[in-house]
């Protein structure tokens, strides 16, 4: 008697164990539920799709479709498997989707924190809310992903830039006079290709100097480094405000031999025509732009020029030459 005990405590426990083995170990043996589609392999591990045909699809109930680990069971779904992307397949109007037609799973790369690589992930279906105690639907398929980019994350480059000098600043404007061509300096942290473009028609570039077509507003110019092996391109923006042009002349002689005639600018750096007066008339002369030396001594010269609207300036300027 005591010996059909002992028989009947053992088929218990190994029913037990053959239940627990059933409902936390997936398999396709007993499935109704006819599973075709793909890609399965080579997938995209940053995201991709799978797309699914389902066959001989229950009529009792609906299927849970989501990506798992493969060691994934009904009961750990939630820590198993991508719960974000898992499709509801039915004939329930609630349904994600409905099992006529192309069931498309979005799977990833990373599932519960594990990289899936070519053997550790499967698109898992098992019975849904309706039939949750029933293991008989339960399925893996294996899906494998190519493996991972690696992604290199280089330091984005840094570009300096000044005018005579003087750094530009990337929130405060410069200032750039009409027609007075100002010269940019610059240079990047990786040594690349430096190029300098205007991004308002209001002003030109020229490899690298800059020119204001307007006298009021404001210019944008880009400057840009290419980057290199080491270091990201980038793209710096220098705005600068626009001003009126200052007008004047250039005088290269500082002395004249007495007896001597020099030929002073006869239009300033815009093209107007310049006024010249001797405040000195008995140590030199002026006609029109030409001047003639009487007699050693300080030579005093004003130039004039009108000004032109907001363009630029009117020109006002004192000259000294010395006679000798």
């Amino acid at each position: 008697m005591k010996s059909k005990n002992q028989f009947r405590s053992i088929v218990r426990f190994a029913l037990a164990l053959g239940l627990g083995a059933m409902l936390l170990a997936p398999s396709s043996a007993s499935a109704m539920t006819k599973f075709q589609g793909g890609p399965l392999s080579n997938l995209n591990p940053t995201s991709d799709t799978v797309h699914i045909a389902l066959s001989n699809f229950p009529s009792t109930g609906g299927l849970y479709v989501l990506e798992c680990l493969r060691t994934a069971s009904a009961g750990s779904l939630a820590t198993s498997c991508d719960t974000t992307n898992q499709l509801w397949v039915s004939y329930d109007a609630g349904a994600s989707v409905s099992p006529i037609g192309d069931v498309a799973l979005k799977v990833t790369g990373t599932v519960a924190g594990t990289t899936c690589g070519a053997d550790l992930c499967a698109i898992f279906l098992t019975y849904d809310h309706t039939k949750a105690t029933d293991r008989t639907e339960d399925q893996l398929v294996n899906i494998s992903f190519r493996p991972m980019a690696i992604t290199v994350i280089k330091p984005t480059d840094a570009i300096t830039a000044s005018v005579n000098n003087s750094p530009l600043s990337k929130s405060v404007p410069g200032t750039l006079a009409y027609r007075t061509p100002l010269t940019i300096k610059a240079a990047s942290t990786s040594g690349s290709i430096i190029t300098i473009k205007s991004s308002t028609p209001d002003c030109t570039v020229v490899k690298n100097v800059i020119t204001a077509l307007k006298a009021t507003g404001y210019c944008d110019f880009s400057i840009t480094s290419e980057g290199n092996l080491s270091y990201q391109g980038v793209t710096s923006h220098y705005p600068f405000a626009l001003t009126t042009g200052i007008q004047q002349i250039r005088v290269i002689s500082k002395s004249v031999k007495v007896d001597k005639r020099y030929f002073l600018p006869a239009k300033s750096n815009f093209g107007n025509r310049v006024l010249y007066t001797s405040t000195t008339p008995s140590i030199c002369s002026i006609k029109s732009a030409s001047l003639t030396a009487l007699k050693a001594g300080s030579c005093e010269i004003t130039a004039t020029a009108a000004a032109q609207g907001t363009l630029w300036s009117e020109l006002s300027s004192k000259i000294t030459i010395k006679i000798i």
